[in-house]
């Protein structure tokens, strides 16, 4: 059995932290394009486009990341070291369009080149580094605590970066903190590329065998499970629009730009403890029962921020945190399902495509959060958002209430769904997933097991 070093787990975790603070800072791009003066319509529609070409992008870069061999026989970490070095240049990139230009069209051909860029790189480090721990190790709890580690880090990067932001942008400025807290970010990102080590050398085996374009599209056919949790993924992250509309919440429903810090204080402080319970919780419960009291959390603190109103700021933040909490536990648990779904897929067609797998869920999150930000932006483009005000004039009463429904009931509206799709059809536990593994790799599996997977999953490929 492959295990990993407490360095190697540790700055596994730090890669997300790092990874996470870039990401906070990019995350604002929604609100940048309205201050340099993009009609909020124009920027929701901009915002959209080159994620025609991100679904060409992260298709055949799963593709790739299964075909390629490296000549150090290393199938995810050449991929994680070219993407890390790119993604602080092109992040910088993004906010370097200069506000004082008067022609639009110039700004938004620049935005969608630098885009483009950008989210070539996220993609060569973002699914590689999800799929490193099947390669990491084949310890199964192992693997639980690695994923719950890369959330926990990754929330608590969230946070450093959400909090500051507010702080030092409006003394910085767009540009100048986008270098920021991208050296910020590289700086805990590095560490892991000299470490991070491939052990599990039946995995790569199994991975270096030759697919072809139908192959893959059957694996996808028969694992419902991987569909099923990019669904979900894509619904309640898609309704997620809290980050892309804080500044903009913060101006305009609560007074200034710096409750924005105040409100990520306390709604993201303890989603980072809850983060560090999934492992202990997994142990007790199976995965689908904590994501399903997630969602519902969610559900109910959503519901709570659209009939508190933002008028009462101490319980506007208490709903905030409720739904804060349920986040937490979906954005934990949520990527262990698509683990989860790679040992069902391959228990199911007999091919393990990994790469596949982790590179769709990637896609999945950077499209959700392309529409978070068309849906933030056509939506204050609806309620009559004036972009050519300057960015700390609060808009008109109907804009400003406007904006409160969207963050508070589009969130709430995803969590809905996402419960009625568990309830539903999610029906994958977590012994079973064990049971999967330890057959995918070749194990003896006992006969009453193997007859509960056939009954419940139906009968193995290999």
């Amino acid at each position: 059995m492959y295990q990993t070093t407490k360095k190697e787990r540790l700055l596994y975790g730090l890669y997300f932290f790092g990874q996470n603070i870039l990401w906070a800072f990019a995350g604002l791009v929604s609100t940048f394009l309205l201050d340099i003066g993009l009609d909020a319509k124009v920027a929701s529609a901009i915002l959209l486009g080159p994620k025609i070409w991100d679904a060409v992008n992260d298709t055949l870069f799963g593709y790739v990341i299964d075909k390629v061999n490296w000549k150090n026989k290393q199938k995810f970490m050449p991929w994680i070291k070219i993407g890390t070095a790119c993604i602080a240049v092109t992040v910088i990139l993004m906010y370097a369009i200069p506000a004082s230009h008067n022609n639009p069209s110039l700004k938004i051909c620049w935005f969608i080149a630098a885009y483009i860029l950008f989210d070539a790189a996220y993609t060569m480090l973002d699914a590689p580094m999800y799929a490193m721990p099947t390669a990491m190790t084949t310890n199964i709890q192992e693997r639980t605590s690695l994923l719950s580690s890369n959330r926990f880090w990754g929330i608590l990067g969230g946070v450093v970066g959400y909090v500051l932001i507010p702080l030092i942008r409006p003394k910085s400025g767009w540009l100048a903190g986008a270098v920021i807290f991208s050296l910020v970010g590289l700086f805990f990102m590095a560490p892991f590329l000299f470490v991070g080590r491939e052990r599990n050398t039946e995995h790569k085996e199994a991975s270096e065998k030759e697919y072809s374009v139908s192959e893959m599209l059957d694996y996808l056919k028969t694992n419902r499970y991987l569909i099923l949790s990019l669904m979900i993924l894509f619904i309640v992250g898609a309704c997620s629009i809290e980050s892309s509309l804080s500044l903009i919440v913060a101006r305009n429903c609560f007074g200034n730009e710096s409750r924005a810090t105040i409100i990520t204080v306390i709604v993201m402080l303890p989603t980072m403890f809850i983060a560090l319970a999934i492992p202990p919780l997994t142990r007790k419960f199976d995965k689908s029962q904590v994501l399903l009291a997630g969602l519902i959390a969610g559900f109910i603190g959503g519901v709570g921020m659209l009939i508190t109103g933002y008028d009462n700021f101490v319980l506007a933040i208490i709903m905030m945190a409720l739904k804060g909490a349920g986040n937490a536990i979906f954005m934990v648990i949520s990527y262990m399902l698509i683990a989860d779904s790679v040992e069902y897929g391959t228990y199911k067609s007999g091919t393990r495509a990994t790469g596949i797998s982790f590179s769709l869920q990637t896609f999945t999150s950077k499209l959700k959060n392309a529409v978070i930000g068309s849906i933030s932006l056509f939506a204050l483009g609806i309620f009559g958002y004036d972009s050519s005000l300057p960015e700390n004039v609060v808009q008109t009463p109907e804009v400003v209430k406007g904006i409160w429904k969207v963050f508070s009931g589009v969130p709430a509206l995803g969590y809905l769904i996402a419960i009625v799709l568990m309830v539903r059809f999610y029906k994958l536990r977590d012994r079973d997933v064990e049971a999967m593994a330890r057959y995918n790799n070749g194990e003896e599996i006992d006969s009453d097991v193997m007859k509960r997977l056939e009954e419940r999953y139906g009968r193995a490929e290999k």
